[in-house]
């Protein structure tokens, strides 16, 4: 123990014994968390006494003056012990933070919250292969029945690619606390940077040795006060009404969409909140004038020049909770812009609209969800549409138009099991981009444009202790072109999930 310390603890012993008072026996364990500030409180007092005593002790002796007895020894040395006690707490005490779940950093202002989980799926095909898109379901692009990809059926394949880490940290500042957040997950193949379960070579001898895939960035923004900067999903999203479903992709017919965003949330007690928002743009044009997708691109199948907006997309909403649920509604605009490079240019402007509800049902144990996307000119803000055409007879371009719907309803009959029930669907409402995809051959074919998508979701997850779920999930999906060609799929999804909060 430093003199210093000595000095204070023998000065307050001996004030204490000489106004009649015992010292306490000493402590038989550290103090609780609740007493460390009363502690923090206790050494700042014996500095104190002790400047005090130094001040008095500079200051001439009275002729008159008695010292009091000393203190006992024992007296001292639990003082001495408690004073030990308190700086040790104060060192290695763990604070809650400012994000709910955190924990200080000791010594500084800083809440950090690590959370994440591993998942492993067992995914078993029964309709036809589609890994080549996507190693999760992905109904608008299933291959059709009579094809090569429709006849190979019956695919098994595990991954834990949806794994997932991430961090909240938030600190405080004169003006509110600053948050940051930063997440990701490793549904990347490597090198080739793409999601496709056996669709490249590469993936298939990654899958031969290590089943390696790379880390990629799901979130990374900072929020002060209701400014959001960064990536997230979109804000045309309604991520706390979208059912829950094993299935990494989940049903089609709403938004979703992650993408970097600059947007300001006004909150009300009354009317609710009020979000308007800057986003990415990458909303591309089909070129029709190629004609059936005979010289496919390695992607997607259809040529695509140059047309990415130039302008970022703006979308607006309203959220308001209620006691029984929730209900929002947003609104969004892109350009549609295309350039070949020899001179043919055309834009336009496509716009979208959608309304969520949720319920509680049964005195808050169920949960009901519901979700209608539409528009002309929407694009990707409907998963998945490709949303517009070149039309190079009229020089234009022609926007689709389509409607989606999402309903999920979650029973919860026991606390340790939810069973889901999920239906989406999205349906091309016609127009001149129909006729125009039928008069040049986009139509038909793995990459057609769509007349109707639908897909269900069927299962329980059961969560035997905190942090486990178990997932078994039946998927039903299928697809019917603008020439009336048929695409079916089938699977069973088992998931097992380990979290750490």
């Amino acid at each position: 123990m430093s003199t210093k310390k000595a000095i204070a603890v023998l000065s307050l012993a001996a004030l204490l014994l000489g106004g009649g008072a015992r010292a306490e026996e000493p402590a038989k364990a550290p103090p609780e968390k609740g007493e460390i500030e009363a502690l923090r409180a206790e050494v700042k007092r014996l500095a104190e006494e002790l400047e005090a005593l130094k001040a008095k002790a500079a200051a001439p002796i009275p002729a008159s003056y008695t010292p009091p007895p000393a203190p006992a020894a024992e007296a001292v040395a639990a003082l001495a012990e408690r004073v030990d006690v308190v700086e040790i707490q104060q060192k290695d005490a763990v604070v809650a933070g400012d994000v709910p779940g955190s924990f200080r950093v000791p010594g500084t202002e800083l809440s950090l919250r690590l959370y994440g989980f591993a998942e492993l799926n067992w995914v078993h095909a029964f309709g036809p292969d589609n890994s080549d898109i996507d190693y999760a379901t992905f109904a608008p692009y299933l291959p059709l029945d009579g094809t090569a990809g429709g006849r190979r059926t019956n695919r098994d394949y595990l991954t834990a690619r949806t794994s997932r880490l991430g961090i909240d940290a938030a600190t405080p500042t004169r003006y509110g606390v600053l948050g940051v957040k930063i997440e990701g997950d490793f549904n990347n193949e490597p090198r080739t940077g793409n999601t496709a379960q056996y669709g490249t070579a590469d993936n298939v001898f990654s899958q031969q040795s290590t089943s390696s895939y790379g880390f990629r960035v799901r979130h990374l923004y900072g929020v002060f006060g209701g400014l959001l900067v960064g990536q997230t999903w979109s804000t045309f999203m309604d991520v706390d009404n979208y059912p829950e479903t094993v299935d990494f992709n989940g049903p089609t017919g709403a938004t979703f969409i992650r993408q970097p965003v600059i947007r300001y949330t006004y909150a009300t007690q009354s009317a609710g909140g009020f979000t308007v928002a800057l986003e990415n743009s990458s909303s591309y044009v089909l070129d029709s004038r190629a004609g059936p997708a005979d010289a496919p691109n390695p992607d997607y199948g259809l040529p695509i020049p140059t047309s990415l907006s130039r302008v970022p997309d703006v979308v607006a909403r309203w959220d308001r909770g209620f006691q029984w649920g929730a209900l929002g509604a947003r609104a969004m605009t892109q350009e549609l812009r295309f350039d070949d490079g020899d001179g043919t240019k055309a834009s336009a402007r496509g716009w979208g609209a959608a309304a969520s509800a949720s319920f509680k049902l049964r005195g808050g144990a169920d949960w009901l969800a519901l979700q209608v996307t539409g528009g002309d000119g929407i694009g990707r803000y409907l998963n998945y549409i490709e949303g517009a055409l070149y039309d190079g007879a009229a020089g234009e371009i022609r926007t689709e138009r389509a409607v989606g719907v999402v309903a999920g309803y979650q029973l919860k009959p026991a606390g340790w099991v939810r069973m889901n029930f999920v239906y989406g669907a999205t349906r091309n409402l016609g127009g001149d981009y129909a006729d125009v995809a039928r008069a040049t051959g986009l139509d038909s074919g793995r990459y057609g444009v769509n007349r109707f998508v639908q897909q269900a979701h069927v299962g329980p997850i059961f969560t035997p202790v905190k942090g486990v779920d178990l997932g078994v999930e039946g998927i039903w999906a299928q697809r019917r072109t603008l020439a009336g060609e048929r695409g079916e799929d089938l699977r069973l999804d088992l998931s097992v999930k380990y979290y750490v909060n």
